[in-house]
């Protein structure tokens, strides 16, 4: 947890100035990340075991995904299985959008990727851990340390996963960490649903028994809900916040950023957002975050700014 009076970002950073948005097509998507190794993974010598990946679509679409290893002795290979995790959901999130037409549309979303995006992350995922042990065995003191666990449980990670195209934005996220939605007016939207199996120690994983009925998915369509993107955080950053319902304010300061700043100054900021959160000050824990940007926000002039 935060220490009780860190100030931590983007929570309380200086006022957004002047800058012009980025140009940019009025369909596209863009991306920014940034992941850091927590203070106590530094202290200890442990590596940084979160991982994020992004992937461009047809037709300004765009995909991000998160992970994060458990770092736990029992998943000793954790590190490996989020660097997994990020990579299939990004070629899931693709296969999806290129099947014969798209992605599916309002109404049916959710269902599809309950079907067929999330079943097909957890195979891969599966056989992608699977074909690495085959290539690099587990050695006599890691299985000393699985004590007949299978396979997959010393790569356990968590995953959210964000794909933006036109007017839709799909989600899919299994176990901790946050995804909040930042609409025009800096309202938080917490578009996926809560995980009740979640108490602070705990997390479901996709080394768990039924890893796909874990997944919580969602569907926004942009047209009825207008969104200038979505944050993607690993636990790390939630829990370096002095506010415990931190979401508000994180998404109305992003909000007059975004609108205010183009997508290489965000991305020059994220590293020290992410520093911060995963500093002695902070949670301390490894911190990665993607803040998915919709077409909206290069849409929507900033305070000052006179729209074309």
């Amino acid at each position: 947890m935060a220490a009780p009076d860190a100030e931590l970002p983007p929570s309380g950073l200086p006022a957004a100035g002047d800058g012009l948005p980025a140009p940019g097509r009025a369909d596209e998507w863009q991306v920014v990340t940034a992941t850091e190794r927590g203070a106590a993974h530094r202290a200890a010598g442990i590596p940084n075991q979160d991982a994020v990946a992004t992937c461009p679509l047809e037709r300004g679409g765009m995909v991000a995904a998160v992970a994060d290893g458990h770092g736990h002795s029992r998943h000793f290979r954790s590190a490996r299985g989020a660097r997994l995790a990020v990579s299939i959901a990004c070629q899931a999130a693709r296969d999806l959008a290129t099947r014969p037409g798209g992605l599916p549309r309002p109404g049916e979303a959710e269902d599809d990727l309950r079907r067929v995006l999330v079943p097909g992350i957890v195979t891969r995922w599966r056989g992608a851990v699977r074909a690495d042990v085959a290539a690099e065995p587990f050695t006599g003191a890691e299985n000393a340390v699985r004590r007949g666990d299978d396979a997959t449980v010393p790569y356990g990670t968590t995953l959210l996963l964000a794909i933006g195209q036109g007017e839709r934005l799909l989600l899919a996220q299994i176990g901790d960490g946050d995804i909040v939605g930042i609409a025009p007016d800096g309202t938080a939207l917490p578009p996926v649903p809560g995980d009740p199996l979640l108490d602070g120690r705990h997390t479901t994983s996709l080394c768990s028994p039924g890893a796909g009925d874990s997944f919580r998915v969602a569907a926004v369509d942009l047209t009825g809900t207008p969104l200038l993107g979505a944050l993607l955080a690993t636990d790390g950053y939630g829990n370096a916040q002095v506010a415990q319902a931190w979401e508000a304010g994180v998404s109305a300061d992003l909000a007059g950023l975004i609108t205010t700043h183009p997508p290489s100054w965000l991305a020059g900021q994220l590293p020290e957002w992410a520093g911060q959160c995963a500093s002695l000050d902070g949670s301390a824990d490894d911190t990665t975050l993607a803040l998915l940007l919709a077409p909206a926000a290069a849409a929507v002039p900033g305070p000052g700014v006179t729209a074309p």
